[in-house]
């Protein structure tokens, strides 16, 4: 692609001859990239996911097969099946909310350096989630496979599990109820609040290779 000028800026412009067959052609509507964005991300996240079937990339809004398809495979709460959950906008910020979790939990283990967290399970949220599983995941959880498909519901319950049993343990050792954390990029932060662990009761933290309702597997246990 070459620039060209225009009274709005650079345009680049390319010859569709000679655009990549490997590349798929998206029409923005009235040019708008940012309008667009939510609903872009949300398809080719599904997509990657292996959700959407063999359907090309567009921007229409995924089928309710599709977005059965991605409840049922990461197992969300039932209420996502309603009707009205099953809206657009919703929907849309259920799966850039889910890629934003793995992708700050990516970053916390130092996999995932962004200028932002925004969503999309690109390729370098695709490689960061490679390697942890590679370097980290498969030395703590059993039946990890890097070769799994993009995104597996098993990586991410993993992924997702670990970052909270080791935010639980240092709560438990710190006693402190609130424990923060804030990244470089200022448009993300988290602050979860915990209930104190009642002396007298164990701490448990589990870490599952498997839907959570399914039977975790006991990685470590502290009295």
């Amino acid at each position: 692609a070459k620039p060209k000028e225009t009274p709005y800026g650079s345009l680049l412009v390319t010859s569709l001859a000679q655009f990549r067959s490997d590349f798929t052609i998206v029409q923005i509507p009235d040019g708008n990239l940012e309008s667009a964005k939510p609903q872009l991300f949300t398809n080719i996240n599904l997509l990657r996911m292996g959700c959407s079937g063999r359907s090309g990339l567009t921007l229409e809004e995924p089928s309710d097969t599709t977005k059965d398809r991605f409840i049922s495979t990461y197992f969300l709460p039932d209420n996502h099946l309603t009707g009205a959950e099953k809206a657009s906008s919703l929907f849309n910020d259920t799966v850039l909310e889910l890629v934003k979790l793995v992708q700050v939990s990516l970053h916390i283990f130092g996999y995932y350096k962004p200028s932002s967290f925004d969503g999309l399970l690109c390729d370098f949220t695709v490689e960061a989630l490679r390697l942890w599983v590679n370097e980290i995941g498969e030395q703590l959880v059993e039946g990890l496979d890097s070769m799994e498909r993009t995104a597996d519901p098993s990586t991410v319950a993993s992924l997702l599990s670990l970052v909270l049993a080791v935010r639980n343990r240092l709560v438990g050792l710190s006693g402190s109820t609130n424990v923060q954390y804030r990244s470089c990029c200022s448009s993300y932060q988290t602050n979860i609040h915990i209930p104190n662990f009642l002396p007298g009761h164990s701490e448990r933290s589990f870490l599952t290779s498997s839907p959570l309702h399914s039977g975790p597997r006991h990685i470590y246990h502290h009295e």
